[in-house]
């Protein structure tokens, strides 16, 4: 049968596209295959059947064993309490004093009773030390002295506790309250004595009427536990069908022949995938349902339910959207836990990467669940934390601020999948990661090798360990430093020493010993002639963009108070300090040292093997978390996004290390300029209460100059493509598009 030239497109077009049918049957195949195992039915739907009754079971034995226990209390030298107000009423304190006197079990004694003088402190002291008592108030002999009240120490009340006994620090507390009242009617007295009219002690009354109704408060309790709960066993949920699917059919002996069949790997990702999400939502809902029946019915039983109405039984129509978030991030996590799960040669070791997944995304999910956490632009921007703050709030009822953020929780979550499946699809195309490293490994041998097999370039796994020795000496160093230096000398040296020591340094060093070209590692090469300028132009023209992008940043994510006055002596000098040594010092070498790290070494390594993507995103995330603050780190990693494209095209460091420069300079020639009295200042910028700002005609023109700038540098075309090449060998040439049809010809 001949097929016309429009099929024959139409087929072309349509051959790398997944099939929904396979991908149904791969979908079909992994669940029948994980049904079947009795340990994947145990973890699902036996365990949380069982394993929350008896957690319920537990709390209710020791909410039993907390009833048996009341607060033993000893009050030595009742009989110095004289010219009072009353204290004690037989074995109870006074009423009004305490307000739950049937929980306290009141011995007093006399001085005289115990032993002598110099010898009670020392026996009442040892009560509570080997817990006879919980806690001992003492009132001395000097106590009946009026005259020395409040003036001599020797006369004041002391309580003996334990801070190593929960039980004593109760009793502590009880009984501080309870001194407390009765100072307060001892002072009253005397006032009342003295011709003082009460009720100018107490001129009104307050009474805080809580108007929520009662559903609302149990669905603010529970909409910060419930998602927690869900989202912790999506996680769990995901990451050991993830396991068994990918590195228990390595052991077993069936992903070559999964491989080999006519399915693509794209579809088998996606039939895997969807096996996955269906066990991490089926996890987390029966987990979630059966904490649910539990806690309605243990939280009746030990009275929290009456006590505090926030602890009842959840609503469960509000609970409703928790299912609408749980399809997302239960395929958010069962991409991650899939792409992880690819790396692992065998189920034992597939296991030891769960940990180091979960501490990676609980901060995320434990964010929210913080005091004061709400949803707004900063929250929904932040991947897992949006989504968990907008469920609350439709949980809670708050529609109207739901709707307002739903476009950008939406937005980044999606962007969050699809980098996720994305990563899980390279893992699945690439063959040395599911069937590779399986030899053992020795660090003799390992040592040998790294030296012998040294290339012109750093490999991929060099890169990783040299962003990661950066960044942990980073943070061990930003820890070091306690207070920001007042003088000059003292800002060069925190600002350079990091520079050169942790960032520079692990780089240069890494290139001397791993590789056999130090300049060309670092990837210090020529550009095209017309590329140098423009990257000053670049700089020169993107830098209003980047100013309007740090006041949006600041404005979703404020500088707290606290971090904006310890930054002032800092910020002060930077102003009254020489204007050459502030360019040399916050311009210079942050673009040397910074560019030739992560646009250099790392990047160089990143690239290769078709490492494109990889490069430009993990060095810019790289980049900005280096620089340690929240808002400058965000910023930061957007223009590493820039400068990782700008030397993806050019091949060089050197474009970004001009940018880098030029951008700095601008930032911290801002009031410079506008202070210099220069007319032209006032076409660009203007003062306001902030600081100098770029004026929004100026933004426009200089951001479409910018824009011009990078598509020209987008045109030229590199001679040897870095990510297909295994050994870096020469400089690479940089020709316009014609003359890089010639080459490739």
């Amino acid at each position: 049968m001949n097929l016309t030239s429009q099929q024959k497109r139409k087929k072309a077009r349509t051959a790398g596209r997944p099939r929904l049918s396979a991908i149904w049957l791969i979908y079909a195949r992994e669940m029948r295959d994980q049904l079947r195992d009795r340990r994947t039915l145990f973890t699902i739907a036996i365990l949380p059947i069982l394993l929350y009754p008896l957690v319920g079971m537990l709390l209710l034995q020791i909410a039993q064993f907390t009833r048996q226990h009341p607060t033993s209390i000893v009050v030595v030298g009742t009989e110095f309490l004289t010219d009072a107000p009353p204290l004690l009423e037989g074995e109870k304190f006074a009423e009004g004093l305490a307000d739950n006197n049937e929980r306290l079990e009141l011995i007093h004694y006399k001085w005289s009773d115990i032993a002598s003088h110099s010898d009670v402190a020392e026996e009442t002291s040892a009560w509570v030390r080997d817990g006879s008592f919980d806690l001992v108030i003492m009132v001395p002999p000097e106590f009946a002295d009026s005259s020395l009240r409040g003036v001599d120490e020797k006369a004041s009340v002391q309580l003996l506790y334990n801070v190593a006994s929960d039980q004593s620090m109760v009793a502590r507390d009880r009984v501080m309250t309870v001194l407390s009242a009765w100072r307060g009617s001892w002072i009253r007295d005397r006032l009342a004595t003295s011709g003082v009219d009460m009720t100018m002690l107490d001129p009104f009354k307050l009474n805080d009427v809580d108007i929520a109704p009662e559903r609302t408060r149990e669905a603010a309790f529970w909409s910060k536990l419930l998602p927690f709960i869900m989202l912790v066993w999506a996680m769990t949920g995901a990451f050991y069908p993830a396991i068994d699917l990918v590195a228990g059919e390595k052991e077993r002996g069936t992903l070559e022949t999964l491989l080999c069949s006519p399915a693509l790997r794209g579809e088998i990702v996606w039939g895997k995938l969807g096996a996955v999400t269906t066990f991490s939502m089926l996890t987390a809902i029966l987990n979630a349902g059966s904490m649910l029946v539990t806690s309605t019915f243990v939280f009746g039983q030990i009275g929290l339910g009456g006590a505090n109405a926030a602890m009842g039984s959840p609503p469960l129509a509000p609970m409703l959207w928790l299912l609408v978030a749980l399809v997302p991030l239960s395929a958010l996590f069962s991409a991650l836990a899939l792409a992880v799960a690819a790396m692992a040669r065998s189920s034992k070791e597939g296991q030891y990467y769960l940990m180091p997944l979960m501490m990676v995304t609980l901060p995320l999910v434990l964010l929210p669940m913080l005091p004061g956490t709400t949803l707004s632009v900063g929250t929904s921007l932040i991947p897992v934390t949006g989504m968990f703050l907008l469920v609350r709030s439709l949980v809670e009822g708050q529609y109207a601020t739901a709707i307002m953020y739903i476009p950008m929780v939406a937005f980044v979550t999606g962007l969050c999948l699809w980098m996720a499946t994305r990563w899980a699809r390279s893992q699945f195309d690439d063959e040395s990661v599911l069937f590779g490293g399986g030899e053992q490994w020795e660090l003799s041998m390992w040592v040998r090798h790294l030296w012998r097999d040294r290339q012109t370039a750093a490999t991929p796994a060099q890169a990783f360990a040299c962003g990661a020795i950066i960044l942990v000496t980073l943070f061990f160093g930003k820890l070091a430093v306690t207070d920001v230096p007042t003088d000059f000398v003292g800002i060069a040296k925190l600002v350079s020493l990091p520079q050169f020591a942790m960032i520079l340094f692990p780089a240069i060093m890494m290139a001397l010993v791993l590789t056999t070209s130090v300049r060309k590692s670092l990837r210090i090469r020529m550009p095209h002639w017309t590329v140098l300028p423009l990257s000053v132009l670049v700089g020169f023209t993107l830098h209003p963009a980047y100013t309007l992008l740090a006041r949006s940043v600041s404005y979703a994510y404020p500088i707290s108070e606290e971090a904006a006055l310890a930054m002032q002596p800092f910020v002060q000098q930077i102003t009254d300090a020489p204007w050459v040594s502030i360019i040399l010092l916050m311009a210079l070498v942050p673009a040397i040292c910074e560019e030739l790290a992560f646009r250099g070494f790392i990047f160089g390594g990143l690239v290769r093997e078709n490492g494109r993507f990889r490069a430009v995103v993990v060095t810019a995330i790289m980049f900005g978390i280096s620089h340690g603050i929240v808002q400058q780190s965000i910023c930061a990693t957007f223009m590493g996004l820039m400068l990782g494209w700008v030397a993806l095209r050019t091949g060089s460091v050197l474009p970004g290390i001009l940018i880098h420069f030029t951008n700095n300079t601008m930032s911290v020639s801002m009031d410079r300029i506008m202070n210099s009295g220069w007319e032209g200042s006032q076409l660009l910028m203007h003062s306001t209460e902030a600081g100098p700002e770029y004026r929004p005609v100026w933004i426009i023109i200089s951001t479409l100059m910018a824009v011009a700038c990078l598509l020209y540098i987008a045109s030229l075309r590199p001679a040897v493509d870095e990510a297909k090449a295994d050994l870096v060998e020469s400089d690479l040439e940089y020709i316009d598009p014609t003359k890089a049809i010639a080459v490739s010809m």
